[in-house]
């Protein structure tokens, strides 16, 4: 069968590459094409965009590439109907990927949604054109299916669970890593993460360097480790660090990221991903987040018309429905601040194993492993839909 699969950021093409997998598992003459990045490729999709590298956040900052990706639309466009896929995937990226699920869903091709809008937390109104064009949403979250199935009746939804579950595990206990690494027992491990997109690196690591030389100056036992996710230029980090020589920064590959989730004492990441990935891990953390003004004010306006919460942004606080861990969002992320939180968890113990136990539940309710096993026979099953 014939298979369309768009994903747009780091994030979801880590996951397609891992549906791609599965999908040539269960049918090994599957012939993959779609949108996303070096994994998906490596998976073995033929790439006919790839955008991974100049992801956005932010609804300005999306804005200003629209003309590139009203290019790519009518592009797919074309090829949907020139080479006729029995099935499209979308892989979160919702406001591109809705777009080319109405363009599918127009040439009567099913359309499957892996990590739809996160209408549960931010209000209906952005899931209802979802409903119009996706035929059926595989849901990674418990009552993210329970919201789409009170919702949408003729909207088919399943429950899948969430891939991480199949991914987050560190190759070495916590002990070992520190080992290894030259720890002491009384040192802590800050662990770093910016993101994985160029947009916020500039935006967020500058304020989490400052705020480490801040801490490494009246403590001296602290190290602070940095992995550096393959989407991020070396020479841009390297830039940046050297802005502050006095600081020690390790850096290291993505493919440590988990070892360090589970042997830090304190991570402070850009909001997204590796948020729930820590939270999987019980990492005490600090979550940042930043984008242009005008993004701001945007998402306020929208999100305060349909709910009436606090804003939130963090995926273990979403999950969890209130703030179980601290975040620093646009005007209130400064370096004093971060400092403040950053010795909150590193002066007072009870706090961090407070936050580690709030953290235990996330993995219970994300499901059994297995989790792109069942994706792919959804996938499938709507493929030979089509087909009869």
């Amino acid at each position: 069968m014939k298979y369309f699969i768009s994903a747009g950021e780091h994030s979801g093409d880590l996951h397609a590459a891992a549906l791609i997998q599965e999908i040539r598992n269960q049918d090994p003459k599957a012939q993959v094409w779609g949108m996303g990045g070096p994994l998906m490729a490596a998976a073995g999709a033929e790439i006919l965009f790839d955008p991974t590298a100049e992801s956005t956040i932010g609804f300005w900052e999306a804005a200003k590439k629209i003309w590139v990706f009203q290019r790519r639309l009518s592009e797919f466009t074309r090829f949907l109907r020139e080479n006729r896929p029995d099935v499209v995937v979308w892989v979160d990226f919702g406001g591109f990927n809705r777009l080319l699920a109405e363009r599918a869903a127009a040439l009567s091709i099913p359309v499957v949604c892996l990590f739809p809008p996160a209408a549960w937390a931010y209000g209906k109104r952005r899931a209802d054109r979802l409903a119009r064009c996706v035929t059926h949403v595989a849901s990674v979250l418990p009552f993210e299916a329970d919201f789409y199935r009170r919702n949408y009746y003729d909207l088919k939804v399943t429950y899948v669970g969430h891939p991480l579950v199949d991914r987050v595990r560190p190759q070495l206990a916590p002990e070992e890593w520190r080992q290894r690494h030259g720890l002491t027992p009384t040192e802590k491990v800050i662990l770093l993460m910016p993101g994985s997109r160029q947009q916020e690196v500039l935006t967020l690591f500058p304020v989490m360097l400052a705020a480490a030389a801040e801490l490494a100056a009246a403590r001296d036992d602290l190290r602070f480790f940095l992995p550096v996710a393959p989407t991020i230029d070396q020479a841009l980090v390297q830039t940046l660090l050297e802005q502050h020589p006095g600081l020690v920064v390790e850096t290291t590959t993505s493919a440590e990221t988990y070892n360090l989730m589970a042997a830090a004492d304190l991570g402070i990441l850009a909001s997204g991903t590796a948020t729930l990935e820590g939270a999987l891990l019980g990492l005490p953390m600090i979550v940042t987040y930043r984008v242009s003004r005008v993004s701001a004010l945007l998402y306020r306006a929208l999100q305060n018309k349909e709910q009436n919460q606090p804003v939130m942004v963090a995926l273990p606080n979403l999950i969890k429905g209130r703030k179980i861990i601290p975040e620093l969002i646009q005007d209130g992320l400064t370096v004093a601040e971060l400092v403040v939180q950053a010795r909150r968890f590193l002066e007072i113990p009870e706090y961090s194993t407070q936050v580690r136990k709030e953290l235990q539940g996330i993995g219970e309710m994300l499901g059994p492993p297995g989790v792109m096993e069942r994706v792919a026979m959804i996938v499938r099953g709507e493929a030979a839909q089509r087909g009869k």
